[in-house]
């Protein structure tokens, strides 16, 4: 209690110095926050689109594929090992699905039925790099009329989750060792003008602990400080940010983030901060103070 309270008062008589910390500890957990929600995101979009049909193979218009001939195809795609998903759409399937995905457009239901809508086969790969050999089995049939391939898309977007991973950590990465150097300033200049107190404590017979901890107190409270502060910021860009979203990721991410999940991110960053500030001020403290 005694080493919270003489952080208290140390940080109280340099305000400047203590807002400098706060500020930047605040700009690297807010960059924490936001990377950590993107990859989230971005990880439930990759889902999706792997989850989804990633080539689609359609037939002669108004007519079904017989048992036969279905099961023919599917054995032929089994066979590889590679095939994740298989469903066969019938002509009246299709016409279903288009009037509900046309529902508020009446005229144009009424303008197709299943005469002139193809059946189709929808699958998809245990692995994007599978899709090529399950593509070309499909093309050798002699009923396919087309395929539509969706591999590039896929491909694409893991490239860039990927890309946005590197870039993330390379970011955060700068932020927390810029973090760390501030604080070790900051500390570090905070015991050199306490020299006088610490000599006047080392000859009234202070323990070593007893001079460092109100450095090292002082820095976990930064830390926790710029954890709430960064998380805070992150969580009013995403309420901003929530209709936008809807609007561009409609079907595929849930919205708005469930409390929880953001709770348990505020408590994972005030882990981190208190772990960052912990370790810098232990840093300043080795290299200014000798106890």
């Amino acid at each position: 209690m005694k080493s919270i309270t003489t952080a208290c008062k140390q940080v109280r008589r340099t305000p400047y110095q203590a807002l400098v910390a706060v500020l930047i500890l605040t700009l690297t957990f807010f960059a924490v926050a936001v990377f950590a929600l993107i990859l989230g995101g971005s990880h439930l979009v990759l889902k999706y689109f792997e989850s989804s049909p990633q080539a689609i193979a359609f037939f002669e218009k108004g007519k079904d594929l017989s048992q036969e001939d279905l099961s023919r195809i599917k054995l032929k795609l089994e066979t590889t090992g590679k095939l994740a998903k298989f469903e066969y759409v019938s002509t009246k399937q299709a016409e279903q699905i288009h009037k509900d995905k046309n529902k508020n457009d009446p005229m144009l239901n009424e303008l197709v039925d299943y005469k002139i809508l193809p059946s189709s086969i929808e699958i998809s790969a245990t692995e994007i790099s599978s899709l090529g050999e399950l593509k070309a089995i499909l093309a050798g049939e002699p009923l396919v009329k087309d395929i539509v391939f969706y591999e590039d898309i896929v491909g694409q977007l893991q490239t860039w989750i990927q890309n946005i991973r590197y870039l993330g950590i390379g970011m955060i990465g700068f932020l927390v060792l810029l973090s760390v150097l501030i604080l070790m300033v900051i500390i570090g200049l905070k015991i050199k003008n306490s020299r006088k107190e610490i000599e006047i404590m080392r000859l009234l017979g202070a323990s070593a602990w007893y001079i460092q901890a109100p450095f090292l107190v002082e820095g976990m409270i930064y830390g926790i400080v710029g954890a709430f502060f960064g998380w805070l910021g992150a969580f009013t860009a995403l309420q901003y940010s929530t209709p936008f979203i809807v609007q561009w990721l409609n079907g595929i991410i849930a919205m708005p983030v469930d409390t929880m999940i953001l709770l348990m991110l505020l408590g994972v960053m005030v882990v981190f901060g208190l772990v960052l500030g912990a370790f810098s001020s232990l840093m300043a403290v080795r290299r200014f103070l000798r106890v």
